[in-house]
């Protein structure tokens, strides 16, 4: 009887190492990755320099919504990367969240502006119905559809890994 238990208690454990080995070592496996489709919430917010109020009908077409906000210091170290995507002539919309206006102006003055529009969530209201939980955060739409969702810095190895397939595979951007 106890070769019995220590066989059930040997090969249990290897088969959960296992999985979690498999599981973890997946290529698709981004902890920070949601690629539900989803709807484009419906909003009405103002932009951050004017008070030009943005909507959802505003926002046509294929491009990115980066969440971002002066106090981020990740934002700060993703930032030269939009840059890249922008120069690379990837449309790229500002959601400042939760931040002063001043301030968030302020920065974006500092550290250049990569951002076709920039809305200015002060409450973070277009944000909570995103399912933003902190920034930065960077979801991929096309025709009004969400349909990759990051939540984390997008660099060169997200923009590989989570980005680009789905980019590739739907011809957005004409596959840049």
């Amino acid at each position: 009887m106890t070769i019995f238990i220590r066989f059930i208690i040997i090969s249990t454990a290897l088969m959960f190492f296992t999985f979690f080995y498999l599981y973890i070592n997946d290529d698709k496996y981004y902890p920070g990755a949601d690629f539900t489709t989803s709807n484009m919430p419906d909003f009405e917010i103002k932009d951050l320099y004017s008070k030009r109020v943005f909507s959802v009908k505003d926002l046509d077409g294929s491009y990115l919504i980066n969440v971002w906000a002066s106090w981020c210091i990740t934002c700060r170290i993703e930032h030269s990367f939009l840059a890249k995507l922008e120069s690379n002539n990837i449309p790229i919309i500002g959601l400042n969240y939760k931040d002063e206006k001043d301030d968030a102006i302020n920065w974006i003055t500092k550290f250049g502006d990569p951002y076709k529009y920039i809305i200015h969530d002060y409450k973070g209201e277009l944000a909570l119905d995103l399912g933003v939980t902190g920034a930065p955060e960077t979801f991929l739409l096309n025709d009004g559809k969400i349909i990759v969702h990051y939540r984390g810095e997008v660099n060169d190895m997200i923009w590989n890994d989570v980005f680009k397939p789905i980019i590739m595979k739907e011809n957005i951007f004409n596959a840049n």
